[in-house]
């Protein structure tokens, strides 16, 4: 499960209060969006349609929140805070691959029981 990351002072930025609450709701909206789909931050312009509005847009334009680019709009930063795609695919191979290891164990083990590497007292 990836994760969309905010700062805990976020709330109280100056572009945030400037940008307003609707359009801040549109930008965490996009940023989760991003985050889940593995996007690094560029947000589409089909997606920004379906979330937000013109003037949300613009107010995120004009706090810089967002950069607008050919195919939609780039959350600055973005990877500063989040990771990218490649580290999350990177963490899910590792993570399979424990898990794959751990079942082995467990499968050598023969009775369904997890048997520790370590040595008992």
């Amino acid at each position: 499960m990836a994760w969309f990351r905010v700062d805990d002072q976020f709330h109280s930025h100056p572009k945030v209060m400037r940008a307003g609450n609707a359009a801040v709701g549109l930008w965490v909206r996009c940023g989760a969006y991003c985050a889940g789909y593995g996007l690094d931050g560029m947000v589409p312009n089909e997606i920004i349609g379906k979330y937000g509005n013109g003037r949300e847009v613009d107010a995120l334009v004009t706090t810089r929140l967002w950069v607008p680019t050919d195919d939609g709009m780039l959350i600055p930063d973005f990877l500063q805070y989040n990771v990218s795609k490649a580290e999350d695919e990177e963490r899910r191979k590792r993570d399979a691959e424990r898990k794959r290891a751990w079942r082995e164990r467990v499968e050598r083990n023969g009775n369904g029981q997890y048997e520790s590497r370590g040595t008992s007292e």
